[in-house]
């Protein structure tokens, strides 16, 4: 699964065969097939491993915030720190396996071949964090709250997945090693794009 995982992300998909998964694993190849099946069920597995984690550290903290609102809306920095914060934190103890799969999760999140997996795995939860932020910005239309959170989302992978894009583009002037430092700063510009949607007027007919 680890080797799986780390391929898929790194050379993707297509990319990547069940003989570079079983020798990279040290793995016999015919014992790859016989364990998990064909390699797209492979890679249904390697995104639900982590995702079940992910998705139940979510449910527990929206349900915490639920909780501490006593039924009244859910202030939005609360909510985007829920989402973010689960996949952050993992990301920001710098576990390669983590690293990975942001990565892999990037990209798979991107391409229609894999929403059907996306679907299965990610989706039911993100619906309960959309449905509670409709109810803390309930001006704000829901095609456009959906738009917003999609952007939400590609914002925290891409943070998760290649936050050396900031050394990159700063010439080595800014490190990204520090990604508790960079989740402040993502919930604190993700915030303010949701609130400022929230403020928008709309366009006259």
């Amino acid at each position: 699964m680890d080797s799986a995982e780390k391929l898929f992300a790194w050379h993707g998909f297509h990319g990547t065969s069940i003989r570079d998964i079983a020798a990279d694993a040290d793995y016999q190849f015919a014992l790859v097939g016989y364990h998990f099946g064909s390699k797209h069920d492979l890679m249904d597995k390697v995104l639900g491993r982590r995702s079940e984690v992910l998705n139940a550290e979510r449910l527990a903290f929206l349900e915490r915030a639920r909780a501490h609102s006593k039924g009244s809306p859910i202030p939005v920095r609360t909510l985007v720190e829920g989402f973010v914060g689960a996949i952050m934190a993992r990301a920001s103890r710098n576990e390669p396996g983590w690293r990975n799969y942001t990565q892999l999760v990037g990209s798979a999140g991107g391409s229609p071949e894999w929403a059907e997996l996306t679907e299965r795995h990610f989706n039911a939860v993100a619906r309960e964090y959309l449905s509670e932020l409709q109810r803390s910005l309930p001006q704000v239309p829901s095609e456009v709250l959906h738009q917003a959170f999609f952007f939400a989302v590609g914002a925290m992978i891409t943070a998760c997945a290649r936050p050396k894009r900031i050394e990159t583009l700063s010439r080595g002037k800014f490190k990204s090693k520090d990604l508790l430092t960079m989740y402040g700063n993502l919930c604190t510009f993700l915030e303010g794009g949701f609130n400022a949607i929230a403020g928008q007027r709309p366009n006259a007919d």
